[in-house]
Parts: C-alpha cells; structure tokens; sequence
C-alpha cells in the first residue's frame, strides 16, 4: 500500500472529473445529447467519501464545489452547497451505502443527482429568470447508468494503489 500513489489517484480521479463536467460536445453533436451528460464529479465524490470516508469531509466537498462553480460559471456556492449536502448524506450512511449492490447504489445515485439538480434548477429558475425544465431527470439517469462503469474503474484503481 503506498499512500503516495494513493494520493495521486485520488488527485488525477478529480481532476478528470472536473474536466469531464466542464467538457464541451462538438458543434456537430445534436443538443439533446447534452442533457445526458453524467454528473462526474457527483459520482467520484460518492465513491470516495463512501470508500474513504476518512479522507472525504464537507470542507474538501465544498471547495470542489467551488472550483465547479467557477469552471462553469454557475452562481458561486451552489455547487459546493450541492456537493456539501452529497457530502453529508453520503458521509453519515457510508456503513449502510457500502452493503449495497452496485444497482441500489445507482438508484441511490439517482435520488441524489435529481435532488441536485432540482435545487440547482430552482435556483437558476428563481434567481436567474430561466425556465423551469425536466432535464434533470435525464442528468440523474445518465449518473445511475454511468455509476456501474465508475465504481468498476475507481475500485480497480482503488485496489491497486490505496
């Protein structure tokens, strides 16, 4: 076990995240298909805070939140509120999160990426005058599909360097 590999797994795991949330499809991409983009950042979160709890508090999950926020130009906190929240819930059910199944961790995921970004939807609609839309559904859709490939991938790197 060799922590710094750990660490620097750890470290590369958010960073791809962080690109992946804010990388653009191309021009030629229709633009439904952005609505079936996963929440990434979201899922790598979840796995770590469920997998290493001890390294994974709301400080670190707010200030993730914050990087978003600004990559994205969203309004700045809510991000990191939303990630904090994630944080919290998943931190205090860690126990109970790891006994279940790949597919009642993606149903999970689902509930949480759909309550983000319904707030997220809601702040942009009160604060913001945007139209309120159902796209998130399809966000927390994409989220569970893609949780199977992300836990099999964050594992495999987890057994190997943590």
């Amino acid at each position: 076990m060799n922590f710094g590999a750990g660490i620097v797994t750890i470290i590369l795991s958010l960073i791809c995240a962080l690109v992946l949330s804010v990388f653009h499809l191309p021009d030629w991409a229709p633009p439904w298909l952005s609505w079936l983009r996963p929440s990434w950042l979201v899922l790598v979160l979840f796995f770590l805070v469920m997998e290493l709890p001890q390294h994974f508090g709301m400080v670190r999950a707010w200030i993730l939140g914050l990087v978003l926020d600004v990559l994205l130009g969203e309004p700045l906190g809510v991000n990191a509120f939303c990630l904090a929240a994630l944080t919290y819930v998943t931190w205090s059910n860690y126990e109970r999160l790891r006994m279940y199944t790949v597919l009642q961790q993606a149903v999970v995921i689902f509930a949480m990426v759909m309550c983000i970004e319904l707030f997220k939807n809601l702040i942009w609609v009160q604060f913001l005058d945007a139209k309120f839309h159902l796209t998130f559904l399809w966000v927390a859709s994409a989220s569970a599909l893609a949780w199977p490939l992300v836990y099999i991938l964050l594992s495999r790197s987890r057994s190997s360097r943590f």
